[in-house]
């Protein structure tokens, strides 16, 4: 079996959206009525930068077309409010569903935007009790709050992200009852799982080992997707050539990363395809 890369420039994502969702998805749009394996993540599975995403690419070597039903950025809020989406999750002849961050999803301290996730959109009576000095309307992104939190103080950070963490281990484990099986759940990162996702958090930001083991019995399979260093650098050096800052270069999976990614879980999706 072949791969071929895919070059980064000249991208048309061609985005579509399906009946019944608001949702905007990368195309072309595919017939639901024809077999399908749906692919739900975050950027990654996206495929921003990236001209064959491992969507795609894995796809060319199964018996259905790719819906790649990713958004930058997504978090598991955006696909639990949008039935229509979920129900073409259920159809499909398989579920590909990448490991999201616990960043961006409404809690307790604070709400996000329904369907850009990492938007955020007002702060609890809760978290403004507990940081007294931060001005929330500071904030346009869960991330850059999120950050500013920390540097305030970690004790009261910690007490969020264990919110934030035990509500994506609930979400996480609703989503993937409610799509069916089969199932593979993929982690696709730059590194392993975290064994503490609080002292390490790299993306998919606030998530660990411990809480993958939790969930990963709900899905068929589970495959770690970890691209190897020369992947990686390679990737890196060809988006530093349309990205100004090196470090939002390194969070972004290249298309030789897409391509170990595709390589990686052709095996077990042709498996279960089968049964």
């Amino acid at each position: 079996m072949s791969f071929d890369g895919a070059g980064l420039n000249g991208l048309d994502y061609d985005v579509c959206e399906y009946d019944g969702s608001r949702l905007m998805f990368r195309g072309p749009k595919i017939d639901v009525d024809k077999p399908y394996v749906a692919f739900l993540g975050a950027t990654e599975t996206f495929g921003k930068f990236v001209a064959q995403p491992f969507p795609t690419v894995l796809t060319k070597h199964l018996p259905a077309q790719s819906l790649n039903l990713g958004m930058i950025n997504a978090g598991v809020d955006a696909y639990l409010g949008d039935p229509a989406i979920v129900d073409l999750a259920k159809k499909a002849d398989l579920r590909v569903v990448q490991v999201l961050s616990a960043l961006n999803q409404s809690n307790h301290f604070f709400k996000v935007h329904p369907r850009r996730n990492d938007r955020f959109i007002g702060a609890s009576e809760a978290l403004v009790r507990m940081y007294p000095e931060v001005d929330f309307t500071e904030f346009h992104f869960t991330k850059a709050m999120l950050v500013a939190l920390h540097d305030c103080s970690e004790r009261r950070f910690k007490i969020l992200c264990f919110e934030l963490q035990q509500i994506w281990l609930k979400r996480m484990s609703q989503l993937l009852k409610y799509i069916g099986s089969p199932t593979v759940l993929v982690w696709f990162a730059g590194a392993e799982p975290p064994k503490n996702g609080l002292r390490d958090p790299k993306d998919p930001m606030l998530v660990d080992a411990k809480m993958i083991e939790k969930i990963r019995g709900e899905a068929s399979a589970y495959v770690l997707c970890v691209p190897d260093e020369t992947a990686l650098a390679q990737d890196n050096e060809e988006l530093l050539r349309i990205m100004a800052s090196p470090v939002a270069a390194s969070q972004i999976m290249g298309p030789k990363a897409h391509l170990q990614a595709a390589q990686t879980l052709q095996e077990i999706c042709t498996d279960l395809m089968r049964k």
